[in-house]
C-alpha cells in the first residue's frame, strides 16, 4: 500500500492542518508555494488565516484577501485541496474504529473499485 506523506510545517509539529496556527499555514505556504508564499504571504498572515480557515478558502475569499491573478488562486485551490485530501486521508487511516480500520487495510483506497461501498 502507498505510504502517505504530508508536508508539515515545521518537524516539530504533529498537529493536523486543520488546527495549524497563521504561523504553521505560512510556514507550508513557505514550503509547497515558495513563489506564492513570497507574493501573498503578507495577505494570509495579516488576514489571520489558520489550517481551518485555509480549508474553507474559495475563489471569492481569495480574490477578497487580494488575490487578483486567477492564476494564482487557481493554484492555491489546487494545493489546499490536496493538502486536505491527504489529510482527510491519514485521518481515515489512523482511525482505530473496529470493523473499519480492518475493512481498510483488506481494501486499499486505492484498489477500490467505484462499485464497492464502505
Amino acid at each position: 500500500m502507498e505510504v502517505i506523506t504530508l508536508a508539515r510545517p515545521s518537524k516539530a509539529t504533529s498537529t493536523a492542518p486543520c488546527f495549524w496556527t497563521n504561523s504553521e499555514v505560512l510556514q507550508w505556504m513557505k514550503n509547497s508555494l515558495p513563489e506564492l508564499f513570497n507574493k501573498y504571504g503578507g495577505f494570509f498572515k495579516s488576514h489571520g488565516i489558520r489550517g481551518r480557515t485555509l480549508f474553507m478558502l474559495n475563489d471569492n475569499l481569495l480574490l477578497e484577501m487580494g488575490i487578483n491573478n486567477a492564476q494564482d488562486r487557481a493554484q492555491y485551490r489546487i494545493e489546499i485541496a490536496k493538502l486536505k485530501i491527504k489529510s482527510d486521508l491519514l485521518t481515515l487511516k489512523n482511525t482505530h474504529h473496529k470493523g473499519n480500520i480492518r475493512f481498510l487495510e483488506e481494501n486499499p483506497i486505492s484498489e477500490l473499485s467505484p462499485n464497492d461501498t464502505i
